[in-house]
């Protein structure tokens, strides 16, 4: 049986052409900490060579291009390439090997052989590793490859423009069939020392070559990344991440069938858009071709190896696959059931004792009749490793999140697919190699399992379409049917079939196994994972009943007068001026009002922006509960993150832990880290709960959480956050539900406690720091968007953008207040160039240093965040192209670390840099310290998002000069918790070989740079956003808000070109919280048009299903609707520029004839500040655009008004 080959590409911007990056500089994922080969390209990278000979042939150039492992994969000549020998071996041991690779040709290694078990030295060796052995599992590993069968999948790792936000991806690039494998290459002069302890001193890498262009492909990405939408449609994710590890690993022919069919997929669309860089029709042809003979090679037991090996009979292994036909393999199989039944003792030629059979046979006929169906007549069927079939028919298959009974399994094998998670997050067993072998070629004589149109099946992939919109806890059926028919389209005929909605009428009982199905109010179908539903309905459940409760009775009075003197802070600087200790005195009453309103509620919310102020008032809360209740009272204080965890921890002085932890302790969680539904400890002895950061908990979380709880003993649940930040990274938005849930019912309005003061303003004022990060945050506020009824406010909210907006522009390459300075750039230059002139200017105000070199930038930077990494932090919405974090990171680091990290560094990270933990590290888990209290080793714990400085060791902190390698370092992590601790990564960290490698690419990340998500719950003094002007789902009104609210005293925002991308942020259909389905307490599904809307207007079929989620007030609802009847093209808040540079946002600008208006509707004239605005912006319009403007006026004639408008202009 043919295998096939994976083969990882470092990040290329024109196809592995064999030909430099046309724009080097755009292309920061080469130097990702995901590349290949590591962080080869990092350290070896020329740019200046790069960018002078861009597009130039690399043949040019022998040796001298870093990325030349890679760049000739799908290239049309020869290059030459520099594999240099291990730094450890030291100098004078061994020259670099040339590699001279051919068309088509790039180089692989076998990552994962080196590290097997098999590779530990003979006892009292000084080594870690035996190289022959390793050497050994290099031969073995390319022998099993054969040369004109075989495919080779190219793909990139992690590092590559489809890994954005939180989602890391793999991306398959092109394929091809494998023409030849290069013989191993060994280094020039090596000694004979280096010979003898290292294999003879062979190279790690391995030239492949394909027999590219007669067969195969390169997908064009780089012809569209710019469209993120068409680029998505392009890219080919693989859904079984597993052979896409390592540099290289087998590609069976179930996950290779499954790779082309998404790769004729990806071809339907480049023939679809007409894109010309390959006959993709013959192309297509190939693929095909492909397909017929992988089915062929797959044959009808591909996973008969791994239970075999669970059987413990690997023995057998080889000779099962040395069979040729399928009559041979049926022949083993039956020879196989009556082995273990001990009907007989040979199998495949060979004979077998009793004795050797004794402890199989017994352990196989003590399993029941399902079990031994399942591992003898089912199991073998599916193209499963040996771990997986182990994890299903053991003891505890809850292990791998499998809770069906084996019985189950047996009847509906789709099961495995549904419910299996491995203990790696990238194990997983996808639909296609259970469906492949529960429908299998009708050339093996294998009867189906179930039938093509079977309804186990139709869940099976409604399960899958619904995890792969893993935000909405719902999708409707019509839209997930299309998509189902659509990839069974693509299928081989025999496993075609169309569903239809009739599907789902009937044999309920099994789809109600794995789904939930309910009706809207136009009878359209939605479905839900069954799982997913009963979540909702956890949390519903248990918030709903806790609302019912009578509110809380207390023995001891509560008054405002109370929680004031517990708010106030009676060395605050506001009280020292009249005028702020007024503000002060009336905010302190606002938030005792607050206290008083939530009180006495068995559940509450306590919501608030950023500086209004959440955490004084829990501790408030926290306070005047114990005077009521007693010192006694239990508390829970828990936050989704270590980090957000550690603050309500220090700013309350109660024991804090995060949600992960406290479930891991009762016994909620499984061993590959997925949540129990049952099983789990309740929790007893909790009075008051307290949960905080809670937009950052996602549905399961959530629901978990409230199980492992008993309710009875809980008087108080306190939800606590900011739901304008970011929604979850996981399924659905439990605290904004929530909060809309209990403010729009008259029953528990007032258990939802909003803070709407806002005291990190009124500190800012006093102080004379400005409050521009607040101004311009707070149109970015997502509840704020849609007022409905209260025409004040959405006049409020538009005064407020448009004179914030015309701050930034009139101020704009400035200042715009104290606390908030505006830059525009044009282009990479200009973006570095005021990043790092800010910085430095910001740093020298903090430090009164000067820094004119490379030696003073580094030492002004020590300085400005010594003893506090977080003091100065740049975010950035992406991670790729050159405003991303990954470029911002190497060049902040080459600016401000550039001697250190060249001189000394591990995996890409040096000495002094700053960096971030991407990694928790909990109880169950713990990193490994130095404990400077008791100067001992020892493990502490360390949570995702926590942010350090990179430091030699103790030890080796007086002689970094004089080293020229780095194995390994330590981080001081900042908080007061880690401030006895230094973390340790890397290898060698005892010298007794007690403390495992701590991998820094498993663990850590340049900082310099960090995206939004990573910086959510944490807080810096001074922030530097960086924005492009990009078309992008990733740029949310969300957001930008919890970028701007990171920020204490300052922010810098950096706008490519102009203020358009802010003011389009700002509008409805950017809101990411919004556009979720989620029906924790009401069921109200969002339109199609809504969920998959771009520039919503312009699309006319769009529009009037639209305009009542993204116009903000009714009477503009009214307008909008209007003129969609009409037939007028319009677009809302779009911004208008005069000659001047100054700009306002008419409410609509619309086309009469071809000629443009613009439509403001205007509001409350009796209000002085609105009324002075208008005025202005009026005088605005006559001077610019005379004669342009058209208004209507809020009152009862509207309609009238605005219709006679469109009539007279039509």
């Amino acid at each position: 049986m043919s295998v096939h080959m994976s083969l990882r590409l470092a990040w290329h911007d024109q196809g592995w052409n064999g030909h430099i990056c046309e724009n080097p500089c755009n292309n920061p994922y080469c130097v990702g900490a995901h590349s290949y080969p590591g962080d080869l390209i990092a350290t070896k990278r020329n740019l200046e060579l790069e960018k002078a000979h861009c597009g130039e042939s690399a043949g040019k150039y022998p040796c001298e291009i870093a990325c030349g492992l890679s760049i000739n994969a799908f290239g049309k000549e020869t290059v030459q390439t520099r594999v240099d020998p291990p730094d450890w071996w030291g100098e004078g041991n061994a020259d670099a090997v040339t590699l001279t690779l051919p068309p088509a040709t790039a180089c692989t290694w076998c990552y994962e052989a080196m590290y097997k078990k098999d590779v530990s030295p003979e006892a009292g060796s000084t080594q870690t590793y035996d190289y022959e052995k390793r050497f050994n599992n290099a031969k073995e590993y390319f022998a099993q490859f054969d040369e004109g069968k075989s495919l080779v999948f190219y793909y990139a790792g992690y590092s590559n423009p489809f890994s954005e936000g939180e989602e890391e991806n793999y991306v398959i690039v092109g394929v091809s069939r494998l023409k030849k494998i290069d013989s191993f290459h060994f280094y020039e002069n090596t000694t004979e020392e280096i010979k003898k302890k290292y294999g003879g001193g062979f190279a790690w890498q391995k030239p492949i070559t394909s027999n590219y262009p007669e067969e195969g492909f390169c997908i064009p990405y780089w012809k569209y990344l710019h469209d993120d939408e068409l680029s998505e449609r392009l890219a080919i994710k693989p859904l079984n991440r597993t052979p896409f590890k390592y540099g290289s690993r087998e590609v069976t022919n179930d996950d290779a069938i499954e790779v082309i069919n998404q790769m004729i997929e990806t071809i339907d669309v480049l023939i679809e858009i007409g894109d010309d860089t390959e006959d993709w029709e013959k192309r297509k042809d190939w693929l095909n071709s492909v397909l017929n003979e992988l089915w062929k090679a797959r044959g009808p037991f591909p996973g008969m190896g791994s239970v075999l090996e669970a059987l413990d009979m690997p023995e057998l292994i080889k000779p099962f696959f040395d069979i040729t036909t399928d009559s041979g393999r049926k022949d083993f199989y039956k020879q196989l059931e009556e082995v273990l039944n001990g009907d007989s003792n040979e199998i495949a030629g060979k004979e077998y004792s009793d004795k050797e059979l004794k402890i199989v046979r017994r352990q196989f006929q003590m399993k029941e009749d399902d079990e031994k169906e399942l591992l003898l007549h089912l199991l073998p069927r599916f193209d499963l490793t040996a771990k997986q079939v182990r994890g299903i028919i053991s003891e505890n298959p809850e292990d791998v999140s499998i809770t069906a009974t084996i019985e189950e399994l047996v009847e509906n094998p789709y099961i495995i697919f549904e419910q299996y998670i491995g203990e790696d997050s990238d194990d997983t067993i996808p639909f296609y190699k259970i469906d492949n072998g529960i429908i299998p070629s009708p050339e093996y004589g294998l009867d189906e399992i179930l039938d093509a149109g079977s309804t186990e099946r139709l869940r099976a992939l409604c399960v899958d379409e619904l995890n792969r919109i893993p935000a909405h806890s719902f999708g409707k059926a019509e839209a997930i049917l299309k998509s189902i028919n659509a990839r069974l389209d693509r299928m081989p005929e025999w496993k075609r079939y169309v569903y239809s909605l009739k599907n789902f009428n009937v044999e309920k009982n099994i789809l109600n196994g794995g789904l939930f199905m309910r009706q809207d109010e136009d009878k359209n179908l939605y479905l839900y994972i069954r799982s997913v539903y009963e979540d909702e309905r956890t949390v519903e459940e248990v918030f709903r009943s806790l609302a019912d409760r009578a509110d809380i009775e207390l023995k001891i009075p509560i008054s405002p007068e109370k929680f004031k003197k517990n708010l106030k802070n009676e060395s605050s600087k506001l009280l020292d001026k009249e005028e702020t200790a007024e503000k002060y005195e009336f905010i302190l009453d606002r938030q005792a009002e607050v206290c008083m309103q939530i009180f006495r509620k068995p559940i509450c919310v306590l919501s608030g922006a950023a500086g209004t102020g959440k955490t004084t008032v829990i501790k408030a809360i926290l306070d005047n509960i114990e005077r009521v209740h007693g010192a006694g009272t239990s508390f829970l204080l828990m936050a989704p993150t270590g980090k957000a965890a550690e603050r309500i921890k220090v700013q309350t002085g109660k024991p804090s832990s995060t949600i992960h932890s406290f479930l891991a302790k009762n016994g909620w969680l499984n061993k590959n880290m997925t949540m129990k539904r049952s099983g789990g400890k309740m929790s007893q002895d909790v009075n008051t709960l307290i949960l905080d950061e809670c937009s950052m908990i996602d549905l399961n979380l959530f629901a978990t959480l409230i199980r492992a709880v008993n309710w009875n003993s809980v008087q108080r649940l306190i939800l606590v956050g900011d739901p304008n930040q970011l929604p979850p990274i996981g399924r659905g938005k439990v605290f904004a539900d929530a909060i809309d849930w209990l403010k729009d019912s008259d029953e528990y309005a007032d258990s939802v406690g909003v803070l709407t003061e806002n005291i990190r303003q009124l500190v800012n004022t006093a102080e004379g720091n400005g409050t521009g990060i607040l101004d311009l945050a707070n149109v970015f506020i997502q509840e704020k968007q849609t007022s409905g009824e209260d025409v004040d406010a959405t006049i409020k909210l538009k005064l407020e953008k448009e004179e914030i907006f015309t701050k930034v522009l009139e101020n704009g390459n400035g200042d715009v207040d104290k606390d908030l300075s505006v830059y525009f750039w044009q282009e990479q230059d200009d973006l570095e160039k005021l990043l790092q002139d800010r910085l430095v200017k910001d740093m020298q105000a903090l430090t009164g240093k000067s820094a004119d070199n490379e030696k003073e930038l580094h030492d002004l930077w020590t300085e400005a965040i010594k003893d506090a990494p977080e003091r100065f932090q740049i975010i950035s919405p992406y991670r790729g192209e050159f405003y991303g974090t990954m470029s911002i990171n190497t060049f902040m680091q080459s600016t401000f670390n550039g001697f250190w990290s060249r001189k000394l560094n591990v995996d890409g990270i040096g000495i002094y840099d700053k960096v971030i933990q991407i990694r928790n590290r909990p109880a169950s888990d713990k990193a490994y310290v130095y404990d400077w209290s008791i100067r001992k080793t020892g493990r502490q714990e360390v949570y995702n998002g926590e942010i350090a400085t990179v430091t030699p060791m103790g030890y080796e902190a007086s002689r970094i000069y004089k080293m020229t390698n780095l194995q390994h370092f330590q981080c001081k992590f900042s908080g007061k918790s880690r401030a006895n601790y230094s973390y340790m990564y890397g290898k060698y960290l005892s010298k007794d070989g007690s403390i495992p490698e701590q991998k820094v690419t498993d663990n850590l990340e340049l900082a310099y740079a960090i995206s939004v998500h990573k910086s959510q719950g944490s807080e810096f003094d001074y922030v530097y956003i960086v924005i492009p002007k990009r078309d992008s789902h990733l740029l949310t009104m969300e957001l930008l808000y919890t970028a701007l609210t990171r920020a204490q005293r300052h922010v810098t925002v950096f706008l490519q070109q102009d203020i358009s991308t802010l003011t389009t942020m700002s509008h409805v259909e950017k809101s990411a919280v919004r556009k979720i389905n989620s029906s924790v307490f009401e069921f109200n599904p969002l339109p199609d048009e809504l969920l998959y809307s771009g520039d919503w207007y312009k699309d006319e079929k769009k529009l009037a299903t639209l305009s009542e989620y993204y116009v903000r007030s009714k009477s503009e609802v009214i307008i909008a609707n209007m003129l969609v009847s009409e037939d007028v093209p319009f677009v809302y808040e779009e911004p208008l520029y005069a000659k001047d540079g100054s700009m306002y946002l008419p409410d609509f600008t619309v086309k009469f004839r071809g000629e443009t208006y613009y439509w403001e509707h205007v509001g409350r004239l009796d209000l002085p500040g609105y009324k002075a605005h208008w005025e202005k912006k009026e005088k605005w319009y006559e001077k610019n655009f005379p004669g342009k403007l058209l208004t209507t006026y809020e009152g009862k004639d509207l309609s009238t008004d605005a219709m006679e408008i469109i009539k007279h202009h039509m």
